[in-house]
């Protein structure tokens, strides 16, 4: 690193460059077609958190969508646009971006640092952030000018940070699993990870979603949580009962799931709303439906208006 390039100067070069290999002609250019696939086990997975959305896209159709952190082909602005809703793709890295315009995937794109998006206020009615929050090096400010750039909500999708536990079960769990891993003789500490792609993974939690909304006075948030699991090559694997992979990601959420249910973990992902106005009550039923859990938040009792 330079003396005059800053870390995060550094982290949004590196993440641009990131996709250059997957770009056309790239070597790994085989591998990012793979994204395009709707029958393999990881389409299911990814399926399985696009579906998060569909409250939202149900209940308000005509919204106007910005998706941030979309390198991927914009894949998050093509699920968005398939429910006949306006999205426009952004990314630092627009490699990606460019081809999936030239094919009629996405409908439009923008190249956009996250952190200090080019916007006007309240441009777009909802912005969505997709796995993509844990690769910012300075988060907060990305999370501040989506909700600033919002008319009417932020929604992210993001790993949960499990080391905020508030629960003697889910305490006592975590240390059963560091007992177990170091009589296995396995590493337990795994409180901090990085990622390839040069980034520290920033999870999430509900209560640090909470005090955004707070310290800006918005009175609703929603949360729901999913679990997922990973195999390398899940994504040349097709959908099938008989699938290897299939049955390995399939039996962790099983039994991730059921471990959620008696309170001895948290779920591995949460979804994540703001909302800077009241949603409306066919959104607010919608969310009710789909299991999210709505959280009205107090006023600020000295500030008003």
């Amino acid at each position: 690193m330079s003396s005059k390039e800053t870390f995060q100067e550094k982290s949004y070069r590196q993440h641009y460059e990131h996709f250059a290999e997957y770009s056309y002609g790239g070597n790994k250019e085989a591998h990012a077609k793979t994204w395009f696939e709707k029958d393999t086990v990881d389409a299911w997975r990814h399926q399985r958190m696009y579906q998060l959305l569909d409250p939202i896209l149900i209940a308000d159709p005509k919204a106007k969508w910005l998706t941030v952190g979309d390198g991927r082909y914009g894949k998050d602005a093509n699920y968005i646009l398939g429910k006949g809703c306006e999205a426009l793709s952004s990314d630092i890295s627009d490699y990606l971006l460019k081809e999936a315009k030239d094919i009629g995937y996405i409908s439009e794109y923008k190249k956009e640092n996250a952190e200090s998006l080019s916007f006007q206020d309240s441009e777009f009615d909802y912005v969505f952030c997709k796995e993509s929050y844990h690769h910012f090096p300075r988060p907060m400010l990305a999370l501040y000018e989506m909700l600033r750039v919002a008319n009417k909500g932020v929604i992210l999708i993001e790993p949960n940070d499990n080391y905020i536990n508030n629960k003697i079960s889910e305490i006592l769990f975590k240390k059963l699993k560091n007992i177990v891993k170091y009589l296995l003789r396995k590493n337990i500490n795994n409180r901090h990870s990085f990622e390839e792609s040069g980034n520290y993974v920033f999870c999430i939690s509900r209560r640090e979603i909470e005090k955004v909304a707070l310290g800006l006075n918005y009175k609703i948030v929603a949360f729901k949580g999913i679990n997922d699991a990973y195999f390398a090559g899940v994504e040349y694997e097709k959908l099938s009962e008989k699938g290897p992979l299939q049955k390995k990601v399939r039996l962790l959420i099983s039994i991730a799931n059921n471990l959620c249910k008696i309170g001895v973990m948290d779920y591995g992902i949460i979804a994540a709303m703001i909302f800077k106005k009241e949603p409306s009550k066919e959104l607010l039923q919608q969310l009710a439906k789909n299991n999210y859990e709505i959280i009205h938040l107090p006023d600020n009792p000295y500030i008003s208006g």
